[in-house]
């Protein structure tokens, strides 16, 4: 039987969402990794040179100066949570994709929306550049192509069954997407045509990197897998304590963060666990590399900076040793406390 609480304050919680809270409040920060924290929820994050662009949950998206951890612009503009982004012409253009099912395009010196580019019937949750098109992957199952000079979209990418398109990857001649049926279709970029399916997870992908042959996926199944992109085969697999939401890969490291609050370095040769970043106190949904230095922000409203240096890895996993270690045993099965959960949310609705 579920266990619910019945003090005031903590109406339909079980005990294992109260234990949840307890902890996320003895990791409540604001100065592990050097961190900045952001107005809302960050949804996506991308780094380049010393600037930071951050997707994020309030409905805008922001520039943040590195050198000086000062919001430089603010792209305001969206009717929803803003949960992609993505630049181009020359770091000039800023594209983000919003809730509202719009994307916009931004003059990233100015702010200024350029334009507003309409067509999904659900929220937009992916944005990738490749060339001279934007890739926009939504909940209304499709994946739309546009011409970033005309606006126009020009080709419909969409798989026979109806599930969102979680995220997007591509290399020189594919596109790649994941969605919450668990499966990752590649796509020839010329034709429009789905060339192959991947099918080795058990629910949705949240997020996919390639590089060269190899294609790095994260799942809500709690593993992070490597794929050969030309036979499908996966010859390493993760395993973590929760669903995993994010990946970065900076040889000789893959990295990945998870909802579970922690970042995690492995070795790419040998698949094993290097080290475990702890900072954030929820989910961590964006990672970035740039040099030796990784960049994550979370649902925590936060952006941080970790070194990827070997010492800096020793100190982390030297820092988590030194932790208490708290009971988290409720009773109650992960399948019972979701389902509890969803009846919450069903509650609230009514």
């Amino acid at each position: 039987m579920v266990n619910v609480a019945s003090e005031a304050g903590n109406f339909f919680q079980t005990d294992a969402e109260i234990q949840k809270q307890k902890e996320k409040e003895a990791k409540y920060n604001y100065t592990e990794g050097d961190a900045i924290q952001l107005n809302t929820k960050a949804l996506a994050l991308l780094v380049t040179g010393k600037y930071a662009y951050i997707a994020e949950s309030g409905f805008s998206a922001k520039r943040i100066n590195l050198e000086t951890n000062k919001v430089g612009k603010i792209f305001k503009g969206h009717q929803g949570p803003v949960t992609c982004l993505a630049l181009s012409h020359g770091k000039q253009i800023v594209w983000t994709g919003s809730w509202d099912k719009t994307i916009k395009k931004w003059d990233a010196k100015t702010g200024e929306c350029l334009a507003t580019l309409e067509g999904h019937t659900d929220f937009v949750k992916s944005l990738i550049v490749v060339g001279d098109h934007v890739y926009s992957g939504s909940s209304d199952t499709t994946i739309r192509q546009w011409n970033m000079d005309t606006l126009e979209c020009v080709k419909i990418l969409k798989k026979k069954d109806n599930r969102t398109i979680e995220c997007l990857a591509a290399d020189t001649q594919f596109l790649y997407a994941g969605s919450s049926d668990r499966l990752i279709s590649k796509w020839d970029r010329t034709t429009g045509e789905c060339v192959a399916t991947f099918d080795e997870h058990d629910t949705s992908v949240y997020c996919i990197r390639v590089w060269d042959d190899e294609m790095w996926t994260a799942s809500a199944d709690k593993t992070v897998r490597r794929w050969n992109t030309e036979t499908g085969a996966v010859d390493t697999v993760l395993t973590h304590p929760d669903r995993v939401k994010s990946i970065a890969v900076a040889e000789p490291y893959v990295i990945t963060g998870s909802s579970d609050d922690a970042i995690r370095v492995w070795d790419i040769a040998s698949g094993k666990l290097i080290s475990t970043i702890q900072g954030h106190f929820d989910e961590v949904g964006c990672l970035d590399v740039v040099g030796s230095t990784l960049y994550s922000a979370s649902l925590d409203c936060s952006l941080r900076r970790w070194s990827l240096t070997s010492s800096a890895l020793k100190e982390y996993n030297e820092k988590k040793l030194k932790k208490p270690v708290e009971e988290t045993g409720t009773g109650l099965t992960e399948e019972e406390e979701r389902e509890l959960a969803e009846l919450m949310d069903d509650s609230d609705d009514e």
